[in-house]
C-alpha cells in the first residue's frame, strides 16, 4: 500500500488540464443488467450543478486512463470526471462518479469541495438501485474549519438547523427504511457529520426525494453564503487538506478490498480528486 500511495500521491496534487469540451450528458458505465434505474435522477442533479455553478470537466481522470473502468473478475464497470468552476469562486471541484454491476447494484456519486473563500460545508451524496429492487442514499454535509461541530451557534442554525434534521427525519420515515451500517474504513468514518443520512431498503421515489433535496439545500446555501474574510482563509487549509487525504484513503481502502491494489488504487484516485494544493481554482 506504501509503494502504490507514493506512486499516485504525486499524481493526485496538480497538474490536471482542462478537457478540451465537456460532456454533453453524464457519463456512466455500460451495464448488460436491467439497472440504471436511477441515471435519470443522476442526470439531473449533475446538469444542474454543472449549470448552477458554470462548470467545466478537466483532464484528471483521463491522466490515470480511467475516465471509464472495468473489473472483468466482478464484472463491475466504472466511470469518473474531476470537474472544476469556469470561473472560480465557490469550489475545489466536483466528482461525478458511477458504476455499475456486482454486489452494490448501481452507484451514483455527486461529491462537492468547497474553496477557502466560503464556510459552507462540503457535500457528498451516494445513491443507487441494490440488486434485490430496493434503493439506498448516503448524503452528508461534512463540516469544515477548526471549530467543532456544535461549538459555533451560527453555523448550527445556518446548517445542521431544523430543516436539516427535517430532510434526515423523513429519509428515516420512508416506507421500508433501514440504517446502513457505517463505512467499513475509519478514515471513511472521520469524515462523517451527525446529519448524515446511510438509508437503504427504500422505494424509488423516497429515494428520488432525498437525493434532489439534499442537493436544493446545498446550492440554496452558496446563494446566501458570505465570503470568509481573507485574513480567516489560511484556517481551512490543514482541515480540508486533511478531511480529502482521509477521504482518499477510506477509498483506497474499500476499493483494494474489492478490486485488489493496481485497479483499486486507481479507482480510489479517480473517485476522489486531487489531494493536496486542494485550492486550485478554490478562492477568489
Amino acid at each position: 500500500m506504501k509503494v502504490l500511495l507514493a506512486l499516485l500521491l504525486p499524481a493526485l496534487t496538480n497538474g490536471f488540464t482542462i478537457a478540451n469540451s465537456p460532456p454533453t450528458s453524464t457519463r456512466v458505465p455500460s451495464s448488460t443488467t436491467a439497472l440504471q434505474s436511477m441515471k435519470s435522477t443522476y442526470d439531473e442533479v449533475t446538469s444542474k450543478v454543472y449549470q448552477t455553478l458554470g462548470l467545466q470537466v478537466t483532464d484528471f481522470t483521463q491522466t490515470f486512463n480511467a475516465q471509464t473502468w472495468s473489473d472483468p473478475t466482478s464484472g463491475v464497470n466504472g466511470a469518473a470526471d474531476w470537474l472544476s468552476e469556469a470561473n472560480p469562486k465557490f469550489l475545489t471541484g466536483v466528482s461525478y462518479c458511477s458504476r455499475v454491476g456486482g454486489n452494490a447494484g448501481e452507484v451514483f456519486t455527486l461529491n462537492i469541495w468547497m474553496g477557502p473563500s466560503y464556510d459552507v460545508p462540503n457535500m457528498l451524496l451516494e445513491f443507487g438501485q441494490k440488486p434485490d429492487g430496493t434503493y439506498a442514499v448516503t448524503a452528508d454535509y461534512v463540516m469544515r474549519g477548526s471549530t467543532p461541530i456544535g461549538s459555533d451557534p451560527q453555523m448550527m442554525e445556518c446548517y445542521y438547523g431544523p430543516s436539516t434534521i427535517d430532510a434526515w427525519n423523513r429519509a428515516y420515515s420512508s416506507a421500508g427504511a433501514t440504517p446502513l451500517g457505517p463505512a467499513l474504513a475509519f478514515e471513511s468514518r472521520l469524515l462523517d457529520s451527525p446529519a448524515k443520512i446511510a438509508v437503504g431498503n427504500i422505494g424509488q421515489a423516497d429515494a428520488d426525494a432525498v437525493v434532489k433535496n439534499h442537493v436544493d439545500t446545498f446550492l440554496g446555501w452558496l446563494e446566501g453564503a458570505q465570503q470568509v474574510p481573507a485574513r480567516s482563509r489560511g484556517s481551512f487549509n490543514l482541515r480540508d487538506d486533511k478531511i480529502r487525504q482521509y477521504f482518499y484513503k477510506g477509498e483506497y481502502n474499500k476499493n483494494v478490498a474489492e478490486f485488489g491494489e493496481q485497479l483499486g488504487g486507481v479507482v480510489a484516485a479517480v473517485n476522489t480528486g486531487p489531494t493536496a494544493e486542494a485550492y486550485v481554482g478554490g478562492g477568489s
